[in-house]
């Protein structure tokens, strides 16, 4: 899959997904972010699709050197697993239970550069490659994390 260097840098925040978000716990039905499509969690496979993206992205960050140290050094895998698929629900209009930190929190003392954060991002559409989720599924997730960039990249 070819990914287009503009799509990653409008799309990085894709690493939301590797920590954290402000997100209100409780087991609520939320609105998707807004541009999401209603039927986002169907098209990634329902909660038992979602969660089986959330495993993929990571199998595809755990083999990127680039990255894959900051995980085996700050974060415990499968305990991101578990908030980024709550993450996820959340961001696609699914049932939110977040019980993450705040996405500034979680990412103020990870160095996190462009380059790591769009290494992520590539990770993302090789999850949705290998779970057979069409790439605008995908930019649609992705473009709806991209607002918080800002707080996740700080080098």
């Amino acid at each position: 899959m070819t990914i287009r260097k503009s799509t990653l840098s409008l799309c990085a925040a894709l690493l939301a997904l590797c920590s954290a978000s402000g997100a209100i716990a409780g087991e609520t039905k939320t609105k998707p972010i807004m541009g999401i499509p209603a039927s986002s969690v169907a098209a990634f496979g329902g909660v038992d699709g979602i969660h089986n993206w959330v495993e993929s992205l990571f199998y595809y960050i755990m083999l990127d050197n680039r990255i894959n140290y900051i995980f085996k050094e700050f974060g415990n895998v499968d305990r991101q697993i578990a908030l980024n698929t709550q993450l996820e629900h959340m961001v696609l209009g699914g049932p939110n239970e977040y019980q993450g930190a705040s996405m500034s929190a979680a990412h103020a003392d990870l160095g996190i550069t462009m380059t790591k954060f769009n290494a992520v991002v590539e990770a993302a559409y090789n999850a949705c490659e290998r779970n057979n989720i069409p790439y605008y599924n995908c930019n649609d997730l992705i473009a709806a994390l991209a607002p918080f960039t800002r707080v996740i990249v700080t080098r």
